[in-house]
């Protein structure tokens, strides 16, 4: 990319491409990786200047979104869907919190890095970015999981009356109960809780990246469904999601304690989630397109 395009990026967050043109100038809906590269870094830029409040609040209005999304598609497995089916519905709670503009801390884990390799942003700003989104995932998902348990159970007085809205807190239990099953298997489990958090924020991750390949509103949906549909389909880990399914399903009677949950799935996932998008999308992939001499 020019270094007039890059100065463009880094002063208005836009390309160059898009600002006024000439009469007569082709302009191509697809954009190339490297000019993909420094609209995510002037974007990492831009969200270094979010104050605190707005981190946690655009946190916060995320993981509901998720939870939308990821109850729909419970929904559909309680009803004989398979899995790998219904996860392709997932990512219309992805797309709408992305076009509002809201926080998941997953997409940081890549976005923030290359601000930090192109220079947009320093190590602390990306650590504050990580810390205050996290705190508002987890507060939005908290929040979600009790709303909707306290409204389906009238306050836990009783089992949901609506039988699909029961089965589905059946399925959210034994999702969470599935989820510390890595315990069986000691530290090769806690490891191998990693590797599923790697193997899902290396898609979830390229839905922030893949959304910068194309400049109209549609290209975009489509960029970001893919990976996203497929993260969820294959079953991986994604701390945001658990961060709503848990508080569920603990709250639904499922046997799994917090320390379950925080020692056998959300840390190590987290790990994982934040190796697969920093190591692999953030800094190879950034690397190779734009950091090469």
């Amino acid at each position: 990319m020019a270094p007039t395009q890059m100065t463009e990026y880094a002063k208005t967050g836009r390309a160059a491409e898009s600002l006024p043109r000439a009469a007569g100038t082709i302009v191509l809906e697809t954009v190339p990786p490297a000019e993909m590269g420094a609209a995510l870094a002037a974007d990492a830029a831009q969200k270094a200047k979010f104050g605190t409040i707005h981190l946690i609040i655009r946190g916060f209005l995320c993981t509901p979104f998720l939870g939308y999304g990821a109850a729909t598609v419970f929904v559909m497995v309680a009803s004989g869907v398979p899995l790998a089916v219904a996860g392709l519905v997932f990512p219309a709670g992805y797309v709408t919190l992305s076009f509002l503009g809201l926080e998941m801390a997953t997409g940081s884990f890549a976005l923030m890095p290359i601000g930090m390799y192109a220079g947009t942003i320093t190590p602390s700003q990306l650590v504050r970015n990580w810390t205050w989104t996290l705190t508002g995932n987890l507060l939005g998902g908290i929040f979600f999981a009790w709303l909707l348990w306290f409204s389906w159970t009238y306050g836990g007085s009783v089992d949901p009356p609506v039988p699909g809205q029961r089965q589905l807190l059946i399925v959210i239990a034994q999702a969470a109960e599935h989820k510390i099953e890595y315990i069986k298997y000691g530290v090769l489990g806690w490891f191998a809780a990693i590797g599923m958090g790697v193997l899902c924020n290396w898609l979830v991750s390229l839905g922030s990246i893949m959304s910068k390949a194309s400049r109209s509103t549609v290209g975009r949906v489509v960029l970001m469904w893919l990976p996203i549909g497929m993260f969820f389909a294959l079953g991986f880990e994604h701390t945001v999601v658990n961060m709503w399914l848990f508080p569920t399903a603990i709250l639904s009677g499922a046997h799994v304690s917090l320390y379950d949950w925080w020692v056998w799935n959300q840390i190590p996932v987290t790990i994982g989630n934040i190796l697969g998008a920093m190591v692999l999308n953030g800094t190879l992939w950034y690397y190779t397109h734009t950091l090469q001499k």
